[in-house]
């Protein structure tokens, strides 16, 4: 992944993400994570916490997708085990 954005393509996201911030969404338009309907608390300690975020910093996912990664590459390797 990247680690920087064509300035071009930046100011043409931000210009049309300004136009369209007022506009409502439309009344059929839904949130939704399909097949993501269970969610899961843990505890980690700062360092564990920390530790986490910096590998995901360094591939520019947030903490959550990379540990949902993480549990679903361990699942499929127990499955094949």
């Amino acid at each position: 992944m990247a680690k920087s954005i064509d300035p071009t393509l930046a100011a043409r996201l931000r210009e049309e993400s300004e136009r369209m911030r007022e506009r409502e969404f439309p009344a059929e338009a839904r949130p939704s994570r399909p097949n993501r309907s269970k969610v899961y608390s843990i505890r980690l300690s700062e360092e564990e916490q920390a530790r986490v975020q910096e590998v995901a910093d360094a591939k520019h996912l947030p903490a959550s997708t990379l540990v949902r990664s993480w549990i679903l590459d361990r699942l499929k390797q127990e499955k094949t085990a």
